[in-house]
């Protein structure tokens, strides 16, 4: 008889650089039988090519990438077990899998990755998880509450101003949160200018600015 356990959990916005990754690597590694004969490959996408490594050593050695990635997987299989740590789809978070015979081997599997990635979390984290799709919903249909009210108290154009800022901010973040907060980000250098390397939370600062200073606007009018 074959048995298959297949867990899996969603992650918290992180970011590693070259040794954390060999750290978390050298981690899931020893949680199989034999550590220096499981097979692993870590596989980074850009923009117009896509780049497989079976080491941390290799990646070392390409002198090809620079700055950061967003877009990676990780994976370690030996036999009937299986690791794989994934980087976010669009709108969603990044994921880790295990799959082995029993559900204490994933449950460790998936322990051991969870608690190395919180210790390496973004402080945007919290943003990312929020169910920010549900909030941009119910403030697009916000205007047919409106209907509702008697002809004297609708809201008159400043109301209307503060709701169409604050609409197209969240949609903003909503639709290109993938690009502009990233949920997994591996540091290949420090090459980077300060504004390119915090790039996301300086949007995201720009934002919430934007929509503070716009219900500010509001009420001052009103």
């Amino acid at each position: 008889m074959k048995r298959e356990v297949r867990r899996e959990k969603k992650l918290p916005a992180f970011s590693l650089g070259i040794g954390e990754l060999e750290a978390l690597w050298t981690r899931l590694a020893a949680l199989f039988e034999k550590p220096e004969s499981v097979y692993a490959k870590l596989e980074i996408t850009l923009p117009s090519e896509k780049l497989e490594f079976k080491s941390i050593e290799e990646l070392r050695q390409y002198p090809g990438l620079q700055g950061r990635v967003t877009k990676f997987s990780l994976t370690l299989a030996q036999a009937d077990r299986y690791i794989a740590l994934g980087s976010s789809s669009f709108a969603s978070r990044p994921e880790v899998t295990a799959i082995g015979e029993t559900e204490a081997w994933c449950a460790g599997a998936i322990e051991t990755t969870y608690s190395f990635l919180l210790s390496n979390k973004l402080w945007y984290s919290w943003f990312v998880t929020a169910t920010l799709g549900w909030v941009l919903l119910l403030c697009a249909n916000a205007p047919t509450l409106t209907l509702l009210l008697p002809k004297e108290q609708s809201p008159g154009k400043p109301a209307f101003v503060a709701w169409l800022g604050i609409t197209v901010t969240l949609a903003i973040l909503y639709f290109f949160k993938g690009k502009l907060l990233p949920s997994s980000v591996l540091v290949i250098t420090q090459r980077e200018s300060f504004v390119r390397r915090h790039a996301a939370e300086l949007s995201l600062v720009i934002a919430l600015a934007s929509l503070v200073l716009t219900v500010i606007g509001w009420f001052v009018v009103k």
